[in-house]
């Protein structure tokens, strides 16, 4: 595993087999799952404010909703790995501009609460993250859905 290396320290090895992994069926799958959970448990709601600036992917949401974002992620104990500050007050011909980033420097969900209340009165913000869904709710939700066990 290369998780304990220093991204500097990787050989091409190390990144043909990271590709690899990502590149594999179980990885697509559980990329899938975890953005229909996402969509449909975590922003059940809530407005996305991503104009087609980002990819479709990547749901934007105001500080005050993604606020209500790392409430449900702690809830049901969705990692919050990185959080996302934009900006869409830019001039054409950009529609947003990347104001903020922050990766998990610790276990917990109050440093994405203080980062995104950084930004409760700045206008034209969107934010937006990414998450580790658990397995387990993963499972659950797919057999709630009805869709075969994977």
């Amino acid at each position: 595993m290369t998780a304990d290396k220093n991204p500097k320290d990787l050989e091409p090895a190390d990144f043909e087999r990271i590709l690899a992994e990502w590149d594999s069926p179980e990885s697509k799958l559980k990329f899938e799952q975890s953005h229909r959970f996402l969509r449909r448990v975590i922003y059940a709601g809530l407005k996305d404010l991503n104009t087609g600036f980002d990819s479709p992917l990547a749901c934007h949401f105001s500080p005050e909703d993604f606020l209500i974002v790392i409430d449900r992620c702690e809830c049901l104990g969705v990692e919050v790995i990185g959080v996302e500050v934009f900006t869409t007050d830019v001039a054409p011909p950009y529609k947003a501009g990347l104001e903020d980033i922050e990766i998990s420097p610790v276990p917990g969900y109050d440093w994405a609460r203080r980062l995104v209340r950084k930004y409760m009165e700045t206008p034209a913000i969107t934010i937006c993250a990414t998450f580790d869904v658990p397995d387990a709710l993963l499972k659950s939700n797919s057999k709630q859905e009805g869709e075969p066990n994977q």
